[in-house]
């Protein structure tokens, strides 16, 4: 018999849109969603999707009509947006209020009725049942109103993030954080969504609190209740105080925490460059740094949100001992009813106090949070594009000034990086642009497309444009997905445009061809493949009439882009109006139909080749022969077989790993032992503090009924004085114990946090990049460091005092309630206890699972910002600023749906909870009445006042629990990362310790050398065996994807050989531990690499070199004197160097080479990105400085390696040639012979 197939909810209407009023109101519709929890583990299809008016779509229709219509604040907006869910959580908050205000008098009467020869209008019974009744009323509306509240809050956050992406959308690159948007949207969205939950007690106790005082002045004197009123306001000022100066520390924090979060983010991005360097030890520094800050702040702003909470519970005990002292020094008698009925009004404004301190803080976090959305959503867009589609094809600019930032129209710009453009490219031709580095090519492009400023001049852009970035955008697609980038498919134009960029013969090798995903930011695929990728989206675009290409044929080899210009340029793109930036391949000037020529940010003269070629000799003469390529060869298409394991091999980037189950008691135990103690020990130290704590509050309440009984005493006078006076030493002692039991936990929580994020951070910067950072997406360890950090900095400490105190207030109430009726507690315990269990058990069987389904649906939303905000440019130019913006909102929504449910759930358990309190407060005010004449008055009164409270704790302790279990998946999920494997050189055993001078010589030895990336995929080298001699300058050349990067790989053992091995002096680098060896070797990346922060930090994050040794190496590679004009070392380098140019990054890059000093240097294609006359120079300081240095170069331009000793070629992984320049080219038919005739090296 076939298993019964598994519902998928996700294609089911949401049961908010289907369910009737009365379910919808006690949450009915979500008890088979429980049953289903609780009989096995839930998966992601149980889970509905959004209802429609609960997509960001519909949220965000309703919100811009509000946005448009008033000011442009945006908390007005979101408060004008949900008026009537807000009006309406108002309006049941109040009618809440009085019926509580009703308790205790209910309480009171109750308590007059068990007075002995005490005669009541009312019977007993009468008074039990209202008692009951307006308990079980005034829950199940608060309740309600937090149901509603949920979805509000919800509704809020969805608004916010929705609003974060699309600005995103709009700004210039250069104005967009990272860090800042990923904070906005994980930290600053929630702090909104939690400040909207807490709105209902924001109005509850400016309700409640005043009529409680009144209540009490008209029972007890009005003395009494403006001295009580009074002493609490005192109390809650100073909690104010406190408060507020942790609210002025919230700003601080969340920039710290932006700043913490966009540090981690570039570690990310550039990990393989960090690793390579051996900077993991100097990058972690920066980020323990910034973390520092991070936590001091959190610690000020944590006491003093706590001591403003803590002052607000003990404001009414503090509140009562004040009017009890009064009451008793105006010569009044002190009774049991007196004193119970005070102590069950001051039991009613117990919760409200202790919420509204919860309250204020989390909607002072909301409104700090929405002002600064509202900052960023405020600020200027990057202005309209002004294309005009439907005209003719144009590019004019008309005495065009430029600038990334913005300036003051009319004033001198000070920062333009393009001054006095001047040109009208000529329609349905080929334009070329070259110039030295930083000369303004890549500005150019960007002032066509619009992501300049325009401080001056007119610009003019007729017609579609299809664009390719200097730096690849590659999407977490597949390759198909990548080209068709939400195109329709038309498969004879798709399969020429896959052939013009040469992918045919890669795709071959790929497990499952075009179908195959490509990983994040393309890590599976080579430079010249992720370029080609690039090139083969702007080819596909039919309906585009502006081509622009910056640079990407620096990435391919001159076979490669030869091919690629003549079928891709010449051959589809024939007619069409293209703009191709040249930083190599210079023989294909010739082809031009027009060249501009550009140096600081001036089109210094244009024309057609044979123009120019007198003019500027220096800059374009060329080595290569100038004869017209009619008809350029195809690039050689081979296929080699792929293996099985490889076409059957799993999806590169696997599914999230969720774990099981309720949150273990190891998961507990490892969170505490974090602290740096014995975890055990650290949680029995805080049970025992809790426990001490509240003892002495019961017995500071129970010591109060036994002084109203003395009072009526023979000898009243001095034995109350007496007990007086010890009712005011223990209820000093309680607060004196409350305050310090909160400090104690905040500081544990801190001693936590600290040393899991010192944990994780380490375990994920020493994790392997094959295993580990080829198949996690950046989103997915973002999260870690964002959503789950904060959880657990934050959130937690809030969360765990919470259910600490509720906890042990609960148990307090029942003991209190057992003690008082002893036949109570074994007639009704057990099945209470019964029902609790089942209820419970159902709850936390289902809400882990869903702050897990929670918190895997927000990967993919970060994931997905992440990549756009890489690829903002390419988005824009190709108008899918709409596609990737419903991208975005059908991230959000699916994320939204579980956090909305994960929710509500929550308010199913507290529903249900306070249903059973209000049973409770029955069962013990019908057991008092049966009690009558049997029970002193002061018994009946502490344990009803006692019950009534159980209405509000004993939901919220459960909800607390709830909080802390949702919050201890964070923790779990940190605590995956902190057992992760690192690279081998902590787990294998090392036999080589090799001294300081290692490397003496630099000879270099591959021998029958194998590596894959990772198991069950194909060998990219295949007994690779070569030798390098000591000092012996070797260039490395082969077809994109033959493995030439993949030697540098294994060089650096960013992965570990499937075979052979690799000796330098005779030393297996396997036997050598990796931070050893990369500190010994240098490597000049394909992609540079800059952080975020000083030019002194991004030359040498280890701070090992002095001030004139960087100005040395600055002056050695030609920046020296644009950085002086700059501030010198401390120019600020933007995230991602966005302020440099592609060239002057590789300059940079080049520059970190000169510092280090190493016997073996690498340079992996490290002048692609830089003309040729910069090329030259750079050249010569690198001859110069690197001479006797063993130095491996790969290169694309074959006249860059000309002047190697020796040359190495690489085919399909395997060495295909090794000898002089020479000999190599003596052989008339050799695979570097063939290399040089396409680069027209050869006559």
């Amino acid at each position: 018999m076939l298993p019964k197939k598994i519902e998928s909810k996700r294609e089911t209407p949401h049961p908010l849109e289907t369910a009737s009023w009365f379910s919808r109101v006690f949450l009915l519709w979500l008890d088979p969603f429980f049953r289903l929890g609780a009989t096995r583990q839930l998966t992601m299809d149980d889970v509905w999707k959004l209802s429609q008016q609960d997509t960001a779509k519909a949220l965000h229709n309703r919100f811009e009509h509000h946005w448009k219509a008033t000011s442009p604040n945006f908390l007005v907006a979101i408060c004008r947006t949900f008026a009537f869910e807000m009006s309406l959580v108002m309006t049941m908050a109040v009618v809440y209020s009085f019926l509580a205000m009703a308790q205790p008098m209910l309480i009171k009467s109750l308590l007059n009725y068990l007075e002995p020869n005490e005669e009541s209008s009312l019977s007993g019974y009468t008074l039990a049942s209202l008692l009951s009744l307006v308990t079980l009323v005034s829950v199940t509306i608060l309740d309600s109103s937090f149901f509603i509240t949920a979805r509000l809050a919800t509704n809020v956050k969805s608004v916010a993030m929705d609003a974060v992406f699309l600005k995103a959308l709009r700004l210039a690159k250069s104005s967009v954080s990272s860090g800042d948007v990923l904070t906005m949207l994980s930290v600053d969205s929630t702090r909104m969504f939690v400040g909207f939950t807490a709105l209902p007690w924001t109005v509850v106790p400016l309700i409640t609190l005043p009529l409680l005082y009144i209540s009490i002045g008209y029972e007890l004197g009005w003395s009494v209740g403006a001295t009580g009123g009074a002493s609490l306001l005192f109390v809650m000022a100073i909690g104010y105080k406190y408060a507020n100066s942790a609210g002025h520390l919230r700003q601080d924090l969340m920039t710290t925490q932006a700043e913490r979060v966009k540090m981690t983010n570039e570690l990310l991005q550039g990990i393989r460059v960090v690793k390579m360097h051996g900077w993991e030890v100097a990058l972690e520094r920066r980020i323990a740094t910034v973390r520092d800050r991070e936590l001091m702040l959190q610690r000020h702003y944590q006491f003093g949100s706590e001591m403003n909470a803590v002052g607000l519970l003990i404001a009414p005990s503090f509140s009562m001992a004040v009017m009890l002292v009064v009451f008793v020094a105006q010569g009044n008698t002190l009774t049991p009813t007196v004193v119970f009925t005070l102590l069950a009004c001051m039991n009613v404004a117990r919760l409200p106090c202790n919420l509204f301190a919860f309250a204020v803080m989390r909607v002072t976090e909301a409104w700090t949070s929405a002002y600064r959305i509202g900052t960023y959503i405020m600020a200027d867009d990057l202005g309209p594009r002004s294309l005009q589609v439907n005209a003719k094809p144009k590019v004019q600019i008309v005495h065009g000034t430029f600038s990334w930032s913005t300036q003051i129209p009319g004033e001198v710009p000070t920062s333009s990086v393009l001054r006095d453009i001047n040109v009208s490219l000529p329609p349905g031709k080929l334009t070329m642009i070259v110039g030295p580095v930083g000369s303004g090519k890549s500005s150019f492009i960007s002032a066509i497309l619009g992501e300049l400023h325009q401080i001056h001049g007119e610009r003019h852009v007729h017609g579609r444009i299809a664009y390719v970035g200097q730096d690849a955008w590659i999407q977490h697609a597949s390759v198909r997905g990548n080209i068709l980038f939400s195109e329709p498919l038309d498969p004879i134009h798709y399969d020429h445009v896959v052939s013009a960029c040469q992918l045919k013969p890669d795709l071959a090798l790929l497990p499952h061809g075009d179908a195959t995903e490509i990983g994040e930011r393309g890590i599976n695929l080579s430079g010249g493949q992720k370029a080609r990728v690039s090139i083969a989206r702007a080819l596909y675009r039919q309906d585009a009439d502006i081509f622009l290409l910056d640079d990407p044929l620096s990435s391919l080899d001159v076979h490669v882009a030869g091919a690629v210009f003549h079928d891709g340029l010449q051959g589809l793109l024939h007619g069409k109006t293209v703009v191709l930036v040249l930083n190599s391949h210079y023989h294909l000037l010739q082809h031009a139909d027009n060249i501009l020529i550009m140096d600081q940010g001036r089109i210094i003269d244009h024309g057609t080749f044979e123009s120019l070629s007198n003019s500027f000799d220096r800059l374009i003469r060329l080595n290569e022969s100038h004869e017209p390529v009619q008809a350029a060869p195809k690039a050689p298409e081979y296929a080699p077989s792929v293996s099985d394991d490889t076409k059957n091999s799993k999806q590169l980037v696997e599914n999230e790993e969720q774990n099981v189950g309720r949150v273990t008691r190891e998961t507990y135990l490892a969170y505490f032992g974090a602290s740096g103690w014995h975890g055990p020990t650290v949680l029995m130290a805080l049970f025992g503090t809790y426990a001490f704590s509240q003892a002495l509050v019961v017995l500071t309440d129970w010591f109060m009924g036994w002084w109203a009984a003395s009072s009526l005493s023979k000898h009243r006078d001095s034995t109350s004085t007496n007990m007086g006076i010890v009712y005011v030493a223990l209820s000093f002692l309680s607060i004196i114990l409350l305050f310090g039991r909160a400090v104690f936990a905040m500081q544990i929580n801190l001693a936590c946090v600290r040393h899991l994020h010192s944990a994780i951070l380490n375990k994920v910067t020493r994790a392997p990049v094959n295993t580990f950072f080829d198949v996690t997406p950046t989103g997915r360890i973002l999260n870690r460091f964002s959503n789950d950090l904060n959880d657990i900095d934050s959130r937690m400490p809030t969360s765990a005092l919470y259910l600490l105190q509720c906890l042990f207030q609960v148990a307090a109430i029942l003991v209190v309630c057992g003690v008082a009726l002893p036949i109570l507690a074994v007639t009704f315990y057990i099945p209470f206890g019964l029902v609790l269990y089942t209820i419970y058990r159902a709850f936390s069987s289902t809400s882990p699972e869903l702050s897990r389904l929670a918190s895997i649906a927000r990967t993919p939303l970060l994931s997905q910002v992440t990549e756009t905000l890489n690829g903002l440019v390419t988005i824009r130019a190709f108008e899918a600023t709409a596609t990737i913006q419903s991208r975005g909102r059908e991230a959000l929504d699916n994320a939204q749906g579980y956090l909305l449910i994960q929710f509500l759930a929550s308010r199913w358990l507290q529903m249900r909870m306070d249903w059973l309190s209000a049973i409770v407060v029955a069962a013990v005010a019908f057991q008092c009445v049966n009690s009558k004449g049997s029970i002193d008055v002061a018994t009946a009164g502490i344990a009803l006042t006692y019950a009534a409270q159980l209405s509000g704790f004993l939901s919220r302790a459960v909800m607390g629990h709830a909080g802390v279990s949702e919050h201890m998946t964070s923790v779990e999920r940190l605590l995956q990362y902190a057992a992760l494997k690192e690279e081998s050189h902590i787990t294998r055993q090392l036999t080589c310790n090799p001294c300081k001078s290692w490397p003496r010589h630099g000879r270099l030895a591959f021998e029958q050398y194998s590596m894959r990336y990772r198991d069950n995929l194909d060998l990219v080298l295949k007994d690779v065996s070569f030798t390098v001699e000591a000092g012996e300058k070797i260039g490395i050349c082969g077809r994109t994807g033959s493995g030439k990067s993949s030697l540098m790989v294994a060089l650096f053992r960013t992965v570990d050989a499937a075979s052979g091995c690799v000796r330098i002096d005779n030393v297996d680098i396997a036997t050598v531990d990796l931070p050893t060896l990369r500190s010994r070797l240098t490597i000049i990346p394909q992609d540079p690499v800059l952080f975020s922060g000083t030019l002194r930090f991004n030359l040498d994050p280890s701070d090992n070199a002095t001030a004139e040794e960087l100005q040395r190496v600055l002056k050695q590679v030609h920046l020296m004197d644009l950085i002086q004009a700059q501030g010198g070392l401390d120019f600020q380098v933007a995230e991602r160097g966005g302020n440099l140019s592609s060239g002057q990054r590789q300059l940079v890059c080049i520059a970190r080479a000169l510092l280090r000093c190493s016997r073996v240097v690498v340079l992996d294609e490290a002048t692609a990105s830089i003309d040729v006359e910069s090329d030259k120079l750079i050249q010569a300081t690198i001859k110069a400085n690197f001479a006797g240095v063993t130095t491996l170069v790969i290169a694309h331009r074959l006249d860059t390696i000309l002047d190697s000793d020796r040359i190495l070629v690489m085919d399909q992984g395997r060495v295909s040639e090794f000898d002089t320049p020479k000999n190599l080219l003596a052989k008339k038919d050799g695979a570097f012979t063939s290399l040089a005739r396409h680069a027209h090296l050869l006559h």
